[in-house]
């Protein structure tokens, strides 16, 4: 049997247009605040309604969006929570990212964690703690609301702006507006810093983690008490963090 090698090259080619077509259709249920319909996603993707419909009509029958039956709107299906809840219990890149946890650990002396967004909560998901007597300790599984501290602002700064505003709906007033003004210096600098926001006498700097194709994956913390942890040390240690994060998104990428 005579094989067409333009054919199947064309065949190949299509199908790699549609896998693309269905991953930015989540996208942009991820990045959008609410259900979306079929015209609104077509226009705001450049795809046509007929292309969309049929997508979706596949996701969905694979968990991968969910259809109300009444307003006909879709959002991402409930499969995702089970990845959410796979990437928390596993953390597949782990064994990037603790190397350089222990290392910053040893840098500063202070204690360096891995956070993790997990719906509007943020969680530890690895640790390495301070050898030092008086140390600051967080625990593994140990959860915090997504927008609190500094480990937060690192995580939400870096989103999309409608994720954003998700995350401050239960802001307000002074509250909602100081938060805006640290969420601009964070992304402008690159990382974030909290004096006593959580804990009294407790320091804190993170950075974001992105992944090779600079998606968010994360955020390291380092903590400590303030009478050792002043600005002296955090202008040492800014450098290293960043060293850091820069260092697992080239590991990722290879």
């Amino acid at each position: 049997m005579k094989v067409d090698v333009i054919d199947m090259a064309k065949r190949k080619t299509e199908i790699s247009s549609t896998v693309l077509r269905a991953l930015e259709i989540l996208e942009y249920l991820k990045d959008n605040i609410g259900p979306q319909s079929v015209t609104e996603i077509a226009n705001n993707l450049g795809f046509s309604t007929t292309i969309v419909h049929r997508l979706l009509a596949t996701l969905k029958m694979q968990g991968f969006v969910f259809q109300d039956t009444q307003t006909r709107l879709y959002s991402l299906g409930t499969i995702f929570i089970e990845y959410a809840n796979k990437l928390t219990t596993e953390l597949p890149f782990a064994s990037i990212i603790e190397p350089e946890l222990l290392t910053l650990r040893n840098q500063t002396e202070e204690t360096v964690g891995f956070y993790i967004l997990n719906g509007y909560k943020r969680v530890c998901v690895l640790e390495y703690e301070s050898r030092l007597e008086i140390r600051r300790s967080v625990g593994v599984g140990t959860i915090y609301p997504a927008h609190s501290g500094a480990t937060g602002r690192s995580l939400i700064s870096f989103l999309s702006s409608t994720i954003q505003q998700d995350y401050m709906k239960e802001l307000e007033g002074e509250e909602l507006q100081a938060f805006k003004e640290k969420v601009k210096e964070t992304k402008q600098q690159g990382y974030a810093i909290s004096y006593e926001e959580i804990n009294e006498n407790v320091t804190a700097l993170s950075a974001p983690v992105f992944d090779q194709h600079d998606r968010l994956i994360g955020a390291i913390s380092i903590s400590g008490p303030m009478f050792r942890f002043q600005k002296e040390q955090i202008e040492k240690y800014v450098p290293l963090l960043l060293a850091s994060t820069k260092r697992i998104k080239e590991v990722l990428g290879e």
